[in-house]
């Protein structure tokens, strides 16, 4: 099989990322999520693609759910306010992962809340097909320093979990538990990498692993690519454009969206908590818009989703 970074460096040696149509736009005037749709994470469940991503309103960040039988159809399914998830001090919460924990036999959301300056929490549920049965948010683990932290991400292997988060949106700092510990046990904080905005996702590729972080491009973004092997690194720099605005080429005749590539997740092979990839066939879930889109204060920015693929 070939490796992970020569199938994904197609874009950057060979060419580009094909840009499919806008999959999931911001909704209706005074709607939850009327300003921007971000940060997606996606699974196939139950015969759904079950998207899960941070809705933002006039005033506020909530997580907001769709699923339906395509992706095509998730522009037009319904769209929930998961309103029992969000902070206690703020109507805050953003930045979902989801994914079922096979140990636990439970479907699990990693998100971050503000009672602590960018409070990392979890809900859990039995059944991801009632958007109503997601528990309540509880304190993944303790923000003990003044340092922002933002963007958390869980990827296990075969005997412990790992979180990986944007630590003052500069470094990547991961923690460890062990599986049968897990939410709770993390300890042995270590920054892992360097430099970064946000937004670092961790994946399991064959037998390595690749962790995809976002970088300022400019006034825009776009993601770099690192290399592992194992969760625990060390983790080394494959590619400083893994995936940019420069490669994007939309089809011939297709409405133009997106002149960037800002925090996305790759379609999985599954959707467990192993976060395994088929690196020979790569399709990227990303917010963008247009560069003349991208002004202003950042709150304001009128994200959408959509999907790049090799």
């Amino acid at each position: 099989m070939k490796s992970f970074v020569i199938a994904l460096f197609a874009a950057t040696a060979f060419g580009q990322w094909n840009v499919g149509p806008v999959l999931f736009q911001p909704g209706p005037s005074g709607t939850f999520d009327e300003t921007a749709v971000k940060d997606p994470s996606i699974v196939y469940a139950e015969g759904k693609w079950r998207l899960f991503y941070t809705a933002r309103g006039r005033n506020e960040y909530t997580l907001g759910y769709a699923a339906a039988p395509t992706l095509k159809g998730l522009a037009k399914t319904q769209r929930f306010q998961l309103r029992q998830l969000r902070g206690v001090k703020q109507n805050y919460a953003a930045a979902p992962q989801v994914f079922f924990f096979r140990p636990q036999k439970k479907w699990y959301l990693i998100y971050q809340t503000t009672d602590a300056n960018y409070q990392p929490v979890f809900s859990t549920t039995a059944t991801i097909d009632d958007p109503n049965s997601w528990t309540p948010p509880k304190t993944l683990t303790e923000h003990t320093e003044a340092a922002k932290w933002i963007d958390f991400w869980v990827i296990c292997d075969a005997s412990n979990a790992y979180l990986f988060f944007t630590r003052s949106q500069k470094e990547v700092v991961a923690m460890q538990t062990s599986l049968a510990e897990f939410p709770s046990g993390w300890k042995d904080p270590r920054v892992v990498y360097a430099p970064v905005h946000e937004a670092t996702h961790v994946y399991r590729v064959g037998k390595r692993y690749e962790m995809l972080v976002e970088l300022i491009d400019g006034p825009l973004r776009k993601y770099a690519l690192t290399t592992a092997p194992a969760p625990a690194g060390p983790w080394t720099l494959a590619s400083e454009e893994f995936a940019s605005g420069r490669q994007l080429r939309d089809a011939p005749g297709a409405v133009h969206w997106t002149d960037e590539v800002s925090h996305g997740e790759l379609l999985r092979r599954g959707n467990d908590e192993r976060m395994e990839v088929d690196a020979k066939s790569v399709s990227f879930l990303i917010q963008g818009m247009r560069k003349e889109q991208h002004q202003g204060e950042y709150p304001s920015l009128p994200w959408s989703l959509g999907i790049i693929s090799k």
